[in-house]
Order: C-alpha cells, then structure tokens, then sequence
C-alpha cells in the first residue's frame, strides 16, 4: 500500500521552491514569479503600503471601542478610500491629497489598460502620479511612516532621520499651518 502511493506522487510535479518573505510576519509559499512579485513589493515598505476598504459593519464595531476613529473611518468610507491607519489619523487634513491620489490613479489605470500585449510596457507621459505616496525618490515625508509623528511631535524628523530639512516636513500640513510651526534661520 505505502508503495503504491509513493508510486502516484513520483508521477506528480515537484514544486520547485519553497519560499519564505518576512520578518515578523512569516509568508510561506511555493515559488510562484506572480506570488514573489507581489509579496516582494509589500516587503518593500516605501513602495507599497496596506490599505483597506472600510464596510459600514466594520465602522459600527470601531464605534464601541473608538467613536473618534470610527468618525474618521466614516469619512474614508463616504469618499470610497482605501486608508490604512497611519492615514486615518490625519484624513481630515490630507483628504484633499489623498482625493487627488484615488483620481490620478485611476486614470493611470485606464492609461496602463491600453498599453499593448507584449510591451512596450513604460508608464505612458500623459501620467501624472504627483499625489501619489509613498513613491520612491519623493522629497517629502507625506504617505511614510514618518507623517503622523511629524504631525503631532514638529521637528522628530530631523532628529530621527539625518539630512531631513524642516521644510520637508513642513509640506505635511501645507505653508502657513499651526500644527508645525516654520523654522527661522
């Protein structure tokens, strides 16, 4: 019997690699190029962020623990953004970003649909991913793991990143904003 089974999965197709990505959260799978891509980029933390889209049973739940933060997923599940919760924090002062965001990204999406099978598969000029973040080589810290902090604590920037000007965290809240006052030289 043991070697009739050994039998059928001689004929079977070996997997190739087992992979693993992750530190903290472990992701075990078959070496599949699709899953290592995707996984790779999530990996990469100024590339990708998690996001998720709000439901109004999620809102109801967040209500008992937090009336604050769920009128603040509210707002992310009127305007259909998908936020993580670094960005929930601070959505009634980046909104407007991240409503420039949602639309400059689903025209790229269309732009991107149209590219031909086969290549040439370069982002096309009439793309503007100006809102879009994190991206890599940005100049600011909006849309990084930096953002909230800055926000409520002016200038930790500088001091946990060398080489990060004021004026980079400044773009934050926009010029003129009482939330993280100007640097005088």
């Amino acid at each position: 019997m043991a070697f009739a089974r050994s039998v059928r999965r001689c004929g079977e197709k070996v997997p190739e690699i087992f992979m693993q990505f992750g530190l903290e959260q472990q992701f075990r799978f078959i070496s599949h190029p699709g899953v290592m891509a995707v996984s790779k980029l999530l990996e990469m933390r100024t590339i990708a962020q998690m996001r998720a889209n709000f439901t109004q049973e999620n809102i109801e739940q967040i209500k008992g623990f937090d009336p604050e933060l769920a009128r603040k997923a509210q707002i992310a599940y009127d305007n259909k953004l998908p936020v993580n919760f670094q960005q929930l924090e601070l959505i009634e002062e980046i909104l407007p970003r991240l409503m420039e965001e949602k639309k400059q990204l689903a025209g790229a999406r269309t732009e991107i649909a149209k590219l031909p099978v086969g290549g040439p598969y370069t982002l096309p000029k009439s793309v503007d991913v100006g809102a879009c973040r994190p991206i890599p080589g940005q100049k600011d810290i909006q849309g990084t793991l930096l953002e909230v902090p800055e926000a409520k604590y002016p200038g930790m920037a500088a001091q946990v990143v060398p080489g990060i000007k004021h004026s980079q965290a400044q773009q934050i809240a926009g010029p003129g904003s009482s939330t993280i006052p100007a640097k005088t030289e």
